[in-house]
């Protein structure tokens, strides 16, 4: 498990706005910003106009797992209030978020909303029993929101849980949804608040120690009947995930590097629903999308067709999912540094791809040794039947600096 670079302490004075994150990304307000303000170690959004009232970073990645307090100023007279957190936002009328929702006399639900084309709608509430409200208690909320290939959706789950007690194990609510896909979800996260009340502005959300993870381990690849789905072949995902956070506590005291392993230089850049006409050459291919940058152009530098490594060692990566095609294999040519060069087969009827099917990936170390000139990586696409199109579905060039994990 590695930190995605994004945690609040709010140990900061701020008035008409949420200021810098404790990780160092600026907020940016969905409302007005007289609402949002924050004393030392609370950020407090006082809810004075209608629908979600959000500040949010970059994460430079959409699968979120967060665990932030939360509380309430007042329990509503009319109707409920919300105090949670937002992911997988693309802009303020795109997004999901988990929350904790509290009723007039205080019984407490959990609940999962989204943000379509700025039309607001319930997924799915959840009581929580044997739990009454007071006002301004303090309560751990953890929001995570993934995609599964397997089942086409993402999947949600919440948990609540008394401040200064322990993590319960499971999840108090779980909820799927498709309206937006691996490639259309956003990387945008935060807090957020809303009072349906009837009467606006006498309630406040209030939020404390933000922290969001993200965990290396495998994830699912495609539902082409052609590829393994990690997702089954890995069954203990879960038990896997806690393990993961529980050694992250042990060694967080003992290894000083845990706290930079954010800032190691990485990108990912990607492509998806593309098609290639190739003329039996090999046919460079280009990326649209930049799905994570943590970087400078002194130590990574990339573009549209390749990334290009400054002085170190580097792990670069190519993955890509292809949809059947007539041609029986294609080729892709991981090019820079040492060059791999990988056959995979397009449809069902081939068997010359070793066992990988319609997914190919490559890895390989590339050592960069000339402070003046970076190594270019890119990759090439190659296929026997020059007839054919080819669509790809997804995509993606990887390259992370892990020398500077032994500096």
């Amino acid at each position: 498990m590695v930190t995605t670079g994004y945690s609040d302490t709010f140990n900061r004075t701020v008035s008409n706005g949420l200021g810098t994150a404790t990780s160092g990304q600026a907020y940016t307000l969905s409302g007005t910003a007289t609402q949002f303000s924050v004393a030392p170690s609370t950020a407090s959004i006082a809810v004075s106009a209608v629908g979600d009232n959000i500040g949010y970073v970059d994460r430079q990645t959409s699968d979120i797992d967060i665990t932030v307090q939360v509380a309430l100023s007042a329990i509503p007279t009319t109707n409920l209030a919300t105090v949670g957190v937002v992911g997988k936002l693309r802009d303020a009328s795109n997004y999901y978020n988990g929350t904790m929702m509290v009723a007039t006399g205080g019984a407490v639900s959990l609940r999962f909303s989204k943000n379509v084309a700025a039309a607001l709608s319930t997924i799915s509430t959840t009581l929580v029993t044997g739990v009454t409200y007071v006002a301004n208690a303090v309560y751990n909320l953890r929001y995570v929101n993934t995609w599964s290939q397997a089942l086409q959706a993402n999947v949600m789950t919440l948990k609540l849980w008394a401040a200064n007690t322990a993590q319960p194990g499971g999840w108090m609510a779980t909820a799927t949804d498709s309206s937006f896909t691996q490639f259309t979800s956003g990387t945008l996260a935060g807090i957020m608040a809303r009072d349906e009340s009837t009467v606006l502005g006498t309630i406040t959300g209030k939020l404390q120690n933000l922290a969001a993870v993200s965990y290396n381990l495998p994830m699912p690849a495609t539902t082409d009947t052609m590829c393994a789905d990690p997702a089954v072949v890995f069954p203990k995902q879960t038990a896997l995930q806690s393990l993961a956070v529980a050694a992250d506590t042990v060694v967080a005291t003992l290894d000083p590097l845990a706290a930079l392993a954010g800032l190691f230089p990485r990108v990912r850049v990607s492509n998806s629903n593309l098609t290639i006409n190739t003329a039996g050459i090999f046919v460079p291919l280009t990326y649209s999308t930049t799905e994570f940058d943590v970087s400078t152009p002194t130590n990574l530098a990339f573009d549209n067709a390749a990334v290009y490594l400054s002085t170190g060692i580097w792990l670069v990566t190519f993955e890509i999912q292809l949809k059947e095609a007539a041609s029986d294999y294609i080729g892709i040519d991981l090019i820079g540094g040492t060059e791999v060069l990988i056959d995979m087969r397009s449809n069902a009827a081939q068997t010359n791809d070793q066992g990988v099917g319609g997914c190919g990936h490559a890895s390989k170390l590339v050592t960069s040794t000339d402070p003046t000139t970076p190594v270019r990586c890119s990759v090439s696409f190659n296929a026997n039947n020059v007839a054919t199109t080819y669509t790809v579905t997804y995509m993606a060039l990887t390259a992370i600096k892990i020398s500077d994990y032994f500096a």
